[in-house]
C-alpha cells in the first residue's frame, strides 16, 4: 500500500500497514506515486481531495475513487472512476465514536468551535489547508 498524505500523518499511515509514502504537497503527487509504484497503482481512494492531480498515479484500466461531492476528475485511459457518497448512519457512527473513545481509531482535530460558528467553520473548509477536521459543539 501505498499513502499520499499530509507530512505529518507519515508515521500513523505507515503504522497503519503503508509501504510508500508521498506527502501530497509534493509538486507532482502522481509522478511521485509512480517512482515507488513503476506503472501506477491498481487503484486509489481519494480522500485529500486531489482529483485529476492524484489520476495520474493510476495505470490504465485501474480504480479511481473519490469520497467528496464533486472531487471525481473525468476517468482518462480507460480509468474507472467512481464517486463514494457518504451518508448519515446513526449504528455505524456509534461504532466510530466507541473506536475512538477506546483510543483505537486516531483522530485529527484542526479546531472545535461552538454551533453558531458553523458559517465560519465552513468559510474555512472552502478556503482549504486544513490540518485535521472542524468539530461543532452544541
Amino acid at each position: 500500500m501505498i499513502a499520499l498524505a499530509g507530512e505529518d500523518d507519515e508515521k500513523p499511515v505507515r503504522e497503519l500497514g503503508a509501504e510508500w509514502f508521498v506527502p501530497r504537497t509534493a509538486p507532482d503527487p502522481a509522478a511521485a506515486v509512480r517512482e515507488s509504484v513503476p506503472g501506477g497503482v491498481d487503484g486509489a481512494i481519494d480522500a485529500a481531495l486531489l482529483g485529476v492531480r492524484a489520476l495520474g498515479a493510476v495505470r490504465g484500466r485501474g480504480t479511481f475513487v473519490a469520497v467528496a461531492a464533486g472531487s471525481a476528475p473525468a476517468a482518462l485511459r480507460g480509468i474507472r472512476v467512481a464517486n463514494v457518497w457518504i451518508t448519515a448512519d446513526g449504528p455505524a457512527l456509534a461504532h466510530l465514536s466507541a473506536l475512538a473513545a477506546d483510543g483505537r481509531l486516531t483522530l485529527r482535530v484542526a479546531d472545535t468551535l461552538p454551533l453558531e460558528h458553523a458559517a465560519r467553520a465552513h468559510r474555512r473548509l472552502e478556503a482549504g489547508s486544513l490540518r485535521g477536521r472542524l468539530v461543532l459543539t452544541p
